[in-house]
């Protein structure tokens, strides 16, 4: 007879397990608190659990046989989000118990535990809080927390799908609370506010998950009264004893909600001379990607044709520091950013040079310039540095001549009166400082993406960095990416061009030599 019972199970399953299908949004894998590896769930199958045989759609009832262990059970799901999955599930029974799906809703205890599923690799998804927000109470484990108000706070950082959480201890032998979170899901239910956060950290033995609640009307109000657990299985969410409440009030940060950056840089994507960061400039944010960096417009100071400077915020991951920023159109297709560090109001009003904390240059492609190439330069002849055999080689740099957005390198050949074109790359670019002694190129690499910038100092003879990074003449880290080069004249492009820059060339000079006159005698 138990033979036969078996025999009738396994065609039961047959016949049924066809129609159990997990849904879709379902698959993929899982992190499950206390589970050394994730938990696959297939249409038919979740690893742990085994395959599904039958399913009560409307209710979330599902029964699960496990033939290696004998066991078959139910259980019961909650989809609160995409990314996050909750269940329940009934006592483990015998195969040949022949539990039927229509007793599972029974066989499911009211109180039976309630496990978290998170999936894993979610996408970031929109916070429902808006940070920054100042700690004005603490509940810890039923206590009032008075020593840590001042020092505690919510932060928003670089990335706005995160933010940052600093709770100082209560008592002395406590640790701090420092969390970094980026946000994975929220659902509103019964008049909370839910939200689901994975948390950012290096720390192997850390949890992975923290949850929080809310009531959904606080949202706007001047305080926000936090529910929090971070014990991954999140499982206290609907308690009303949750072990940390943290009321916050929203800070009074100084927003101008009129201070956006101009909308003609808005269309484009901006790019680092190295290429390995873009910048992508939005309303009232500037994006850098490639470095967890942002900057936020608070206030526009000072705007005129070209140059316009703003007091910001600046984000480096989640710390925010004040800060003012000049941004310089140096071409239609160049940007050049300068900040400074905000200690004083005035600090924005009189952008000093000379306390500068970051001087980038950013270019786009998406802009044709008309001449990239300086005309007036034209056909170079420079030496490299001593090689590893004592020796120096010469090399000759044409720009904008034979071809008019080109830079042509080229070497003698044997050949008498002969040169070989070893590199030709392609001018994006250029713009004079404003003394008119320094001229910046930009220059598209033709061997690879990559992009390189020649600063030409408009001396005799011509001095010329070549940086892979940056444009800079005077804040540049001089270092691998650097190299430096003593050019001599032999010709410009055409003979107009040739009494342009001799009379340039003149005018520095005597400059220069004037410059120096006063600085003896000051002396």
């Amino acid at each position: 007879m138990k033979n036969f019972q078996q025999i009738l199970l396994i065609l039961q399953i047959s016949s049924v397990c066809s129609v159990c299908k997990m849904p879709t949004a379902w698959f993929g894998l899982w992190y499950q608190q206390g589970m050394t590896s994730l938990l696959d769930i297939t249409d038919d199958q979740i690893q742990t659990k085994g395959l599904c045989i039958d399913v009560l759609p409307s209710q979330q009832y599902y029964l699960f046989t496990d033939r290696s262990n004998r066991c078959a059970r139910c259980l019961v799901f909650i989809q609160r989000h995409m990314n996050l999955l909750q269940y329940r599930e009934s006592e483990c029974y015998d195969p040949d118990d022949l539990l039927n799906i229509t007793s599972c809703p029974n066989v499911i205890a009211p109180d039976a535990g309630l496990y978290t599923l998170h999936r894993s690799n979610s996408n970031p998804q929109i916070c429902p809080i808006h940070a920054p927000l100042r700690l004005i109470n603490l509940i810890k484990d039923g206590s009032v927390c008075h020593q840590s108000i001042s020092s505690s706070y919510i932060n928003e950082c670089a990335d706005p799908y995160q933010f940052h959480l600093h709770l100082t201890p209560c008592v002395a032998h406590q640790s701090i609370l420092d969390f970094q979170f980026v946000c994975v899901g929220s659902w509103i239910e019964d008049f909370h506010t839910y939200f689901i956060t994975r948390i950012l950290s290096d720390h192997p033995k850390t949890n992975q998950y923290a949850c929080f609640r809310f009531l959904t009307r606080q949202k706007y109000s001047s305080s926000l009264s936090l529910y929090m657990a971070t014990d991954d299985s999140c499982r206290d969410l609907y308690s009303k004893h949750m072990s940390t409440v943290i009321t916050f009030s929203t800070k009074n940060y100084l927003i101008h909600d009129e201070c956006t950056f101009p909308k003609r840089f808005q269309s484009y994507e901006w790019y680092s001379i190295n290429r390995t960061i873009k910048m992508i400039i939005k309303l009232n944010n500037i994006e850098f990607n490639g470095i967890d960096q942002r900057f936020h417009c608070q206030q526009i100071i000072h705007s005129e044709k070209l140059v316009t400077t703003y007091r910001i915020r600046s984000f480096t991951n989640c710390h925010m520091k004040e800060e003012c920023l000049r941004i310089i159109q140096r071409t239609d297709n160049v940007l050049e950013l300068h900040t400074i560090p905000l200690i004083n109001e005035g600090d924005c009003v009189y952008f000093n040079e000379k306390n500068v904390n970051v001087h980038s240059t950013y270019f786009t492609q998406s802009l044709s310039v008309s001449n990239p190439c300086p005309n007036y330069i034209g056909h170079l002849i420079y030496q490299t540095n001593i090689d590893h055999h004592n020796r120096r080689k010469s090399f000759y740099m044409s720009i904008g001549c034979d071809q008019k957005e080109k830079l042509t390198i080229s070497q003698k050949s044997r050949d008498i009166g002969q040169r070989s074109i070893i590199q030709t790359d392609t001018c994006l670019a250029s713009w004079q400082s404003d003394d008119s002694f320094i001229t910046y190129l930009i220059v598209q690499s033709s061997y690879s993406n990559a992009s390189y910038c020649l600063n030409f100092q408009m001396t005799n003879p011509i001095l010329i960095q070549n940086n892979s990074n940056e444009c800079s003449y005077h804040h540049s880290n001089h270092g691998k990416t650097t190299s430096f080069y003593s050019a001599h004249l032999i010709n410009p492009c055409s003979q107009s061009t040739q009494i342009s820059f001799n009379f340039l060339l003149l005018s520095i000079t005597i400059f220069l030599f004037y410059r120096h006159l006063i600085v003896h005698a000051k002396q």
